[in-house]
């Protein structure tokens, strides 16, 4: 599932590439329709003669703003891309996927291609975020955020909940972006087992914590983009030390990582120095 620091470095990537860019035309995969929260004959009209004014994330989503050429209301195309979302900034030319959900054709002869391997993503039209996107006024800050929040605020806000350390940082109304790889990355780094109750935590692990929600993301997000193979519509995280790493050594103390649950949403930690 891209998280906020793939999230993140794709707005970096294509959020410079749309900018004032023309939608000439809009084609969305029958196949795949039902993942377009909004009338797909609507969506394909409304969205031609639009340009992009605006690339930005909120948590797990990816919106992007447009203007129609001539003025009139702004609308946003928000794109939650669950775990198998992909987007693609190809040539006009370029085969298509069998997986493509939508196409934005753009002026130049280039096309924003959104891919969905599991057809899971969750895509919406929308000129009022809270009102047409579920869940998104319960947002709670961005993770990669915490370093802006005192360590007494960030304390506050960790209290109010009783949840296992490795859930709790899926909560989005805790914290929005974290979801199971990073959590995993978040708490090796702060040398903390998952499966703990956040009333277990000293102040010197809360400590621990809050240092280590910003030191991983972003990380990640500088290891992502320092790719020179990086490929929007690709998924690399071989730069993790835990998640998806289980029966490895553990690259910090050498013990054996372990594996709870299944390959497809795995929970990873290392015995030997997360206590």
């Amino acid at each position: 599932m891209p998280e906020m620091p793939e999230l993140e470095a794709l707005r970096q990537v294509l959020g410079p590439q749309l900018e004032g860019a023309l939608v000439t035309a809009c084609e969305v995969a029958p196949r795949k329709a039902h993942l377009l929260r909004y009338p797909v004959e609507e969506f394909e009209k409304e969205v031609p003669y639009r340009r992009f004014t605006r690339t930005w994330r909120r948590g797990k989503h990816l919106v992007f703003d447009l203007e129609l050429a001539r003025g009139g209301e702004g609308r946003s195309l928000v794109v939650n891309p669950m775990l198998g979302g992909r987007f693609d900034l190809a040539a006009g030319d370029e085969k298509v996927s069998g997986n493509q959900v939508f196409s934005l054709r753009l002026e130049g002869a280039r096309e924003l291609r959104y891919l969905d391997f599991r057809d899971m993503g969750r895509i919406y039209w929308t000129a009022d975020l809270k009102k047409d996107v579920p869940a998104w006024a319960d947002l709670g800050p961005e993770a990669d955020q915490v370093g802006e929040l005192s360590l007494d605020d960030f304390r506050k806000r960790l209290r109010r909940y009783r949840d296992e350390l490795k859930d709790l940082l899926r909560n989005q109304a805790f914290l929005a972006g974290v979801g199971n790889a990073y959590s995993d990355e978040i708490l090796f780094e702060a040398r903390l087992l998952p499966l703990r109750r956040r009333s277990s935590l000293k102040p010197d692990e809360e400590q621990s914590l809050y240092e280590a929600i910003p030191t991983v993301l972003e990380r990640a997000v500088k290891a992502i983009l320092a790719n020179p193979d990086y490929d929007e519509s690709k998924q690399d995280r071989k730069f993790m030390n835990v998640h998806a790493k289980g029966g490895q050594s553990c690259p910090r103390c050498g013990h054996r990582i372990s594996q709870l649950g299944s390959n497809r949403e795995p929970l990873n930690f290392c015995r030997g120095c997360q206590k």
